[in-house]
């Protein structure tokens, strides 16, 4: 069969690895009319020798006893097979004859005997070369039905989502306008709010655990209420500043103080008792938790029903207040949870997924079916690769 390597490296069709069977069985017949030939044996043989050839070709003559050795071994497992019948005796012959002119340090030759069987052994590599390129295609189909049906076992196993991609990213988005609408009612009650008024909304939320907001100790900040609440230049000063300008108190000297509302070491001492919780609550990135539809439903639940209240108590949460409850209403209904199911659906399975949602999954999975059945029937028509060796 006149093919070349290159044309076979890739994937033949069955129609190919057709011909390249019947190719290998006219050289199986060849190769069948010289005993050893086909099985490997002259080729293992004369492998040997032409090591021999090789390890002592420009040896001296204080190697011989190596050489003598090497030459013992080839000679009997010359003999063996003699024994045996498994090598033709006209190859017998040359092996015999190469093995003697060696031993004499003829290794002109003795190569030039092996060489004689070049023809025969070429053949037999021709063989075993077109048989790894079968073997090859036919472990490659055996392989393409295997990836195959892997692939359609996936398939089948992506579900239609519950919801289209666009009205997940719409569900997004509304739980990110909750988010940013919380963020403006935070910073609002922080910088526009009194803080005497801020700070007893602050006092209510932090007992809700899961707004995630820092400990306030109670009886330290109810000092700093009342300080703040009661009738004098403290409350008309500071207390109807926002919590930030509150906290700039701590930065005025004594002498500052006093001009502003007297005695300010009441205020200052009341500050410092207060300031680790207070700095929490005034960095720039604020304590409140995230609503995200990557929460399990039921926290994602229990967080809007935190929220809500605390949102009612804050003085800028309109926006806020209709989001959750918008939310609020999703979540009964189990929109949400269909936009979580839908949007791990999209995440792990991609287009898949998208494929399923329109309905065109089930045709990718008939075809994928259509060309395992192709493929199966290519395979049946073809010799397993042992039975033609």
């Amino acid at each position: 069969m006149d093919r070349s390597r290159g044309e076979m490296s890739a994937a033949p069709t069955a129609d190919e690895l057709q011909a390249l069977a019947g190719a290998i069985s006219e050289l199986m017949q060849k190769l069948q009319k010289t005993p050893g030939l086909a099985e490997g044996h002259i080729e293992r043989v004369a492998a040997s020798i032409e090591q021999i050839l090789r390890d002592y070709g420009g040896a001296s003559y204080r190697q011989y006893r190596n050489l003598v050795r090497d030459l013992d071994a080839a000679a009997a497992e010359v003999a063996r097979h003699t024994k045996a019948g498994t090598i033709a005796p006209k190859v017998i012959r040359i092996f015999d004859a190469a093995l003697l002119r060696i031993r004499k340090r003829d290794f002109f030759l003795g190569r030039r005997l092996v060489d004689k069987l070049g023809k025969l052994r070429a053949q037999a590599r021709e063989r075993d070369r077109l048989l790894g390129e079968y073997r090859e295609g036919y472990r490659g189909i055996e392989r393409d039905i295997a990836r195959l049906r892997a692939e359609r076992d996936r398939l089948k196993s992506v579900r239609r989502p519950p919801m289209a991609e666009s009205d997940v990213a719409r569900v997004k988005q509304l739980l990110e306008d909750a988010n940013r609408a919380l963020v403006r009612a935070w910073v609002s009650e922080l910088h526009d709010v009194p803080s005497r008024i801020a700070i007893a909304t602050l006092l209510e939320a932090a007992t809700e655990r899961k707004l995630l907001l820092p400990t306030v100790p109670e009886p330290e900040a109810t000092a700093l209420l009342d300080l703040l609440n009661t009738d004098g230049p403290t409350r008309e000063g500071f207390g109807n500043r926002g919590v930030h300008g509150l906290l700039e108190a701590l930065s005025y000297s004594d002498a500052k103080l006093a001009h502003l509302i007297g005695d300010g070491r009441p205020l200052k001492a009341a500050l410092q008792a207060n300031l680790t919780w207070l700095k929490v609550i005034t960095a720039p990135t604020d304590p409140l938790p995230r609503l995200s539809l990557d929460l399990p439903i039921e926290d994602l639940r229990d967080r809007v029903g935190a929220i809500a209240p605390f949102a009612a108590r804050l003085h800028a949460a309109s926006d806020l207040q209709a989001n959750l409850s918008d939310i609020a209403q999703r979540l009964t209904s189990g929109e949400i949870a269909r936009a979580q199911e839908a949007d791990r659906g999209f995440r792990t399975h991609g287009d898949d997924a998208r494929r399923a949602w329109e309905g065109t999954l089930e045709g990718a999975i008939r075809a994928i079916e259509h060309d395992i059945e192709s493929k199966v029937r290519d395979l049946a028509g073809l010799r397993p690769p042992e039975r033609l060796a």
